[in-house]
């Protein structure tokens, strides 16, 4: 098939540009112009300089349109109204674009943010109830741009991505934050770690966007995790344990306010049903990224 990949230079996107060519499909990537980040990119991609602002003059002939490119996904941009509505502009005219470019289905990016705080199993069926504007865009760009999709008559999918690790992730994130802590010697400051959390490995993430993409009949919402949930401070101390087993962890040292800490404890029961498999536990994935933060110290 004719892959095309909207923020193919991001932490998932290049990943799963790899995943897609390995799988022995033609990919094209959609990069801003002048992006230093293009060189992440896997030979064999081809690539198309635009930003999203042109997504309306795309042209071309493909299969599968991947839409992953969403701005302000870190720190206060999160909560930024302007940037982030202007995100769902983004969705409907990628999903106008997929169509014109003859796809038969659309793959967005959606986030477990969409869910709010959900205290227990959460599934495709849930109500959502998002806390921070980026949820609520998402969330949006969902609704909004499955209505488009149905006027447009392309298949509609929207991977709801929970917490997503490994080599290349952000460095604000909790896990960057506490191997990149042990590895200095010193003890990581955090909260009382007591929610529910679920990690994938960023390759998982990328092998469950290419099932989705190749499904004919993969349609609607899914959650997509690993599956295993368990309590935040138990990942915390199994990475302890495994770089600095005597370093102290000061659990309680930030406070956090309930209402919005997010309780990550996904049903990926239908994700599964397609076929999807993680390969990569979490100890492999934490040894993966450990070596590769390492070598950046």
């Amino acid at each position: 098939m004719n892959i095309i990949v909207t923020g193919a230079t991001g932490f998932i996107g290049s990943d799963l540009c790899s995943e897609m060519l390995k799988a022995g499909h033609s990919v094209t990537a959609v990069v801003r112009p002048n992006s230093p980040k293009k060189e992440k990119l896997p030979d064999g991609v081809f690539v198309i300089e635009m930003s999203l602002d042109e997504l309306c003059n795309l042209t071309g002939k493909y299969d599968v349109f991947y839409h992953l490119a969403w701005n302000g996904c870190i720190g206060g941009d999160r909560d930024n109204f302007d940037i982030q509505h202007t995100n769902i502009k983004y969705t409907k005219e990628a999903v106008k674009a997929a169509k014109r470019c003859g796809c038969f289905k659309f793959v967005g990016a959606g986030s477990q943010a969409e869910y709010g705080v959900v205290h227990g199993l959460c599934n495709e069926e849930t109500a959502p109830n998002p806390f921070m504007m980026y949820g609520a865009a998402k969330l949006a760009a969902y609704h909004m741009g499955r209505l488009v999709a149905e006027q447009e008559g392309i298949s509609f999918v929207w991977p709801r991505i929970y917490s997503v690790y490994g080599v290349g992730e952000s460095e604000g994130t909790v896990l960057s934050y506490v191997v990149s802590t042990l590895l200095k010697g010193e003890a990581p400051k955090l909260s009382s770690c007591e929610n529910m959390w679920d990690f994938l490995y960023v390759t998982d993430c990328a092998a469950a966007l290419g099932l989705l993409g190749e499904k004919k009949d993969a349609h609607g919402i899914y959650n997509v995790s690993y599956g295993k949930p368990k309590p935040l401070k138990e990942f915390i101390l199994e990475i302890r344990d495994m770089i600095a087993p005597n370093t102290e962890i000061c659990f309680g040292a930030r406070k956090t306010d309930k209402n919005k800490t997010f309780w990550l404890e996904p049903d990926v029961s239908k994700l599964k049903n397609e076929g999807f498999e993680p390969k990569i536990g979490f100890p492999e994935g934490i040894y993966l990224k450990t070596e590769a933060v390492k070598g950046g110290l």
